[in-house]
C-alpha cells in the first residue's frame, strides 16, 4: 500500500516504479522436460522442448507483463501424459523466471504478473 511515509519524494506509487524500471523488454528461453513415450510401469523416454518467455515493461501496467510460448507445442502429446503450456510454466519455467529476474534487480514489485 503506497502511503505519504514510503512515497521516496514521487506523487503516486506508479511514478516510483516507473523510476526503478530496469529496461524495455527482455526474452528468456528454458529448456524443459516432457513425455516423449510413455510404456507404463513407470517407463518413459523423454523429450526436450524450449519454452520462449517475453518479460516486457508496461505503463499502464507501471510493471513488467509476461507472456510465453512454447514453439514445438505440437510435439506434446496430452495423451502420453503431458499437461498444456501453463502447466509447464508452472512446474518447470516459473521459478527460473523469477530467480533471473530477481538477479537482474527486477524485483517483484515490479512485476505485474
Amino acid at each position: 500500500m503506497w502511503s505519504e511515509s514510503n512515497n521516496y519524494g514521487f506523487e503516486n506509487e506508479q511514478d516510483y516504479l516507473r523510476s526503478i524500471k530496469k529496461g524495455d523488454s527482455y526474452t528468456f528461453t528454458y529448456p524443459f522436460e516432457y513425455i516423449a513415450k510413455n510404456h507404463g510401469n513407470d517407463n518413459y523416454d523423454i523429450g526436450t522442448a524450449d519454452m520462449v518467455v517475453r518479460v516486457q515493461w508496461t505503463d499502464t501496467e507501471a510493471g513488467y507483463t509476461m507472456a510465453y510460448d512454447v514453439p514445438e507445442m505440437d510435439k506434446i502429446d496430452p495423451a502420453e501424459g503431458n499437461g498444456d503450456a501453463a502447466s509447464f510454466y508452472e512446474s518447470d519455467v516459473c521459478w527460473r523466471l523469477e530467480s533471473d529476474l530477481d538477479g537482474m534487480g527486477i524485483s517483484f514489485e515490479l512485476r505485474a504478473f
